[in-house]
């Protein structure tokens, strides 16, 4: 078996540049050892995974209608983001993401797939979010009538924050 050079500092430096390119931030330096290979390892999941370090996956995508901060929205088939809602199509329920900014028809937007989205409206910290029949909406409860689409959208971090975690929708029966 081949053997390699010991270089726990440059595995550290890139692990470090995957936590900055994920959006999150470098707070201290990490020992060259494998406890501070496991540290950097833990900051890059949070960095990655959102969950209220305030890092986000987001895709720039164009509007097919006037959008809102915080709408949910679906991608359609001419490839443009609509709003979502879940008392329709499956498609329209297929949520992609979330508007980080307002929008017009046919401009560009920021679509945040996963990950924290901060000042968009009213959430309560540790309640799960569902989409709702209004489009582009969120409500706090599970959708129960037959015909519609149950898909949780995410948790809420705060009052003005959810972390991002969109399931795949499930068509009540």
């Amino acid at each position: 078996m081949a053997a390699y050079p010991e270089n726990t500092s440059g595995i550290i430096a890139a692990i470090q540049a995957c936590i900055v390119a994920a959006g999150g931030t470098l707070t201290t330096g990490y020992p060259n050892n494998t406890g501070g290979i496991i540290s950097a390892l833990v900051a890059l999941q949070g960095a990655l995974g959102g969950g209220g370090s305030g890092a986000s996956i987001a895709l720039s995508l164009t509007v097919g209608e006037d959008v809102s901060k915080g709408d949910a929205l679906y991608i359609q088939s001419d490839g443009k983001v609509y709003k979502a809602e879940n008392d329709d199509t499956r498609e329209k329920a297929t949520v992609l993401g979330f508007a980080k900014e307002d929008a017009l028809q046919d401009n560009e937007v920021a679509v945040v797939t996963r990950g924290s989205l901060e000042n968009t409206g009213s959430y309560a910290a540790t309640t799960q979010y569902f989409l709702s029949d209004t489009a582009g909406g969120v409500t706090t409860t599970a959708p129960s009538t037959a015909g519609e689409f149950s898909v949780l959208v995410g948790e809420g971090i705060s009052d003005d924050k959810i972390d991002i975690k969109i399931s795949t929708p499930i068509q009540l029966s």
